[in-house]
């Protein structure tokens, strides 16, 4: 089994339920959407290389993609040896259910020693099923139309969090100034209703120089709207950002 990735790399997570977190990251190439803040352009495409960035001296090298299953599973293991501090493993993108089936076939090694975080746009419940077996905790956004540019995905959604809540998940839904007041009220009322238990993250897009595109009084009424619909809502944007770190 092959798939292709784009970069692998230890560093703090930065979003979520988990901030703060020492994992190591799997960014795997290739995306089904397109959204106007996308932060990893380049994971979008799928690309001869891949960059691997080496753990202990921090060398940053060029390998070939794709790339076989056992050969990722051994600088998992590789990586977790060098750094014990280690807390997760992170699966992230692009969208990696794209590629499923090449992470399902990851996650049946026995030797990966690390728990499973998945980051997931959340609009492929069915490749979801493939893997979740193998994942401790999924990320899961909620995509708003008012600022993705994506069209919408409630239904896509609604059956991902059916899913997603038979293990430890949390959901992203990323806001700015344009972003629809009607569709934060929604996305709240979906959790609430599906996942009552998960926390909903409302976080600040920032633009390509790390400002957030979003004033603090819109932030504080979007997170009002949502409040009255689900109580487990935090505000918490990309700390990564403000620690320029990977």
């Amino acid at each position: 089994m092959i798939g292709f990735l784009s970069e692998v790399f230890v560093s703090f997570q930065g979003e979520g339920a988990h901030v703060g977190e020492r994992h190591l990251f799997v960014r795997l190439a290739g995306c089904n959407l397109r959204c106007r803040y996308c932060d990893t352009p380049g994971s979008l495409e799928r690309h001869p290389v891949w960059r691997w960035h080496e753990p202990s001296s921090g060398r940053v090298e060029e390998r070939q993609n794709p790339v076989p299953v056992n050969e990722l599973s051994q600088l998992v293991a590789y990586c977790r040896e060098r750094d014990r501090a280690l807390q997760m493993l992170a699966l992230t993108g692009g969208e990696p259910l794209l590629q499923a089936k090449f992470l399902r076939a990851l996650l049946a090694q026995g030797h990966l020693a690390l728990p499973v975080l998945l980051e997931t746009n959340g609009v492929l419940p069915d490749q979801l099923a493939l893997v979740l077996p193998g994942v401790r905790v999924i990320s899961m956004d909620i995509k708003l139309p008012s600022n993705s540019g994506e069209r919408a995905f409630w239904d896509q959604h609604r059956a991902f969090l059916k899913l997603a809540k038979q293990c430890e998940c949390y959901v992203k839904v990323l806001v700015d100034e344009q972003t629809s007041p009607d569709e934060v009220e929604a996305a709240a009322a979906l959790v609430h209703e599906e996942a009552p238990a998960a926390p909903m993250f409302l976080q600040p897009i920032v633009d390509p120089e790390g400002r957030l595109c979003i004033r603090t009084e819109t932030l504080s009424a979007l997170f009002s709207l949502a409040y009255r619909r689900h109580a487990q809502v935090r505000v918490l944007p990309q700390m990564h950002k403000f620690l320029r770190i990977p």
